[in-house]
């Protein structure tokens, strides 16, 4: 190899790294631009079910806009003996329970027999479009999730609903 060819390579290698720090970081980065920092204190939450389903997981937004391109945490209670059906998201996520012994798994059935049993300080990953369950078999559950909206629900199976 020429002493040019060499010098190229060696700086294509150098900056390689960077380019790739900097595309995967400008999602995050737009989706955060402008927002000031956000303190939420055990306690000061505000969660809310989804309308219709008073009795279901209730959200408290912590961070961000789930609904909107960019960055967002949410807390998620789910109430003592609550399945969630099949499900995927468009969005991945990084999710860690808080509270409460959470059961889940990733199926497009519910299979009580592929549950994973996760106490608090577990953490799991929900990949986008990747179908999953859980249950809240032995009481109250709260996990806490962060991905890079926009989110959604979509029901595993003919004609399920969110």
């Amino acid at each position: 190899m020429t002493r040019t060819i060499r010098r190229s390579v060696a700086f294509a290698v150098l900056l390689l790294p960077a380019f790739l720090l900097a595309a995967c970081s400008a999602p995050v980065a737009a989706g955060s631009a402008g927002r000031a920092p956000v303190v939420v204190l055990p306690g000061d939450e505000t969660y809310a079910a989804e309308p219709g389903k008073e009795d279901g997981p209730r959200t408290a937004v912590l961070a961000g806009n789930p609904k909107a391109a960019g960055l967002y945490t949410v807390r998620v209670k789910i109430p003592a003996g609550a399945r969630l059906m099949p499900h995927s998201h468009p969005d991945a996520r990084m999710v860690v329970v808080l509270s409460g012994t959470f059961h889940y798994a990733y199926g497009d059935r519910f299979d009580e027999a592929a549950l994973k049993t996760l106490p608090p300080g577990s953490f799991f990953t929900e990949p986008a479009g990747i179908v999953h369950f859980a249950w809240a078999k032995s009481g109250e559950v709260v996990v806490q999730a962060t991905a890079v909206g926009p989110s959604g629900t979509k029901m595993a199976g003919a004609g399920a609903k969110p």
